[in-house]
């Protein structure tokens, strides 16, 4: 799932400050499960538009912004949608890119997209891929070295983890550790020790 986190209100209202009608589009997808373009979130948005002199035509979300093909048959035909001056997408940069790909309109994102993540409970994400482009995870056990090493280190631990726990952040696992433990466990460490990786 793609991480986002709002934008400040200051940095959204200037990037609006061109546009007197906006449709707001918000993802039913990534952002969504972030609590980001839930009902609530952009009723507020709506909400902080209107104080500020935008009119704001709709309020839609799109089950998925990043599907042109879900972006174009909602919102294309959508009335408001093409009168309106400016697009503001709570999504992820590729849901903000799906919309600008479809239509002629400015979209501004009202959202920062900060990780690839898996969800532990609502607001508690754990950063675990980087989407670097070249995937380890089939030699280190499932587990990313190069997004949950604090170093990014492809080849084994720096040697300052203390108890298991990385000598960055004392209250993080040291992946190394896991790495080693989960490659034990299945049998596979002879694999992983005799192979070198090429750091990226």
């Amino acid at each position: 799932m793609i991480i986002t986190k709002k934008k400040p209100n200051e940095e959204i209202l200037e990037s609006l400050s061109g546009a007197h009608t906006v449709f707001v589009a918000g993802c039913g997808s990534c952002a969504l499960k972030c609590a980001n373009s839930d009902e609530k979130s952009v009723a507020l948005m709506k909400e902080f538009l209107e104080q500020n002199g935008k009119k704001v035509l709709q309020a839609f979300t799109v089950e998925s912004a990043c599907d042109m093909r879900l972006v174009k048959r909602d919102l294309l035909k959508n009335e408001n949608f093409k009168n309106a001056d400016a697009v503001l997408a709570l999504s992820c940069g590729a849901g903000v890119q799906a919309i600008e790909t479809v239509c002629a309109k400015e979209v501004i994102p009202a959202l920062n997209s900060s990780y690839v993540g898996t969800t532990e409970r609502i607001g508690v994400y754990k950063k675990f891929c980087s989407v670097c482009g070249s995937c380890v995870l089939a030699l280190t056990g499932g587990i990313c070295p190069k997004t949950r090493c604090a170093k990014g280190l492809v080849n084994g631990p720096c040697g300052g983890f203390v108890n298991g726990k990385c000598e960055i952040d004392a209250d993080k696992d040291c992946a190394w550790v896991l790495i080693y433990e989960k490659l034990k466990k299945n049998g596979a460490l002879d694999k992983f020790v005799n192979q070198y990786l090429k750091p990226a």
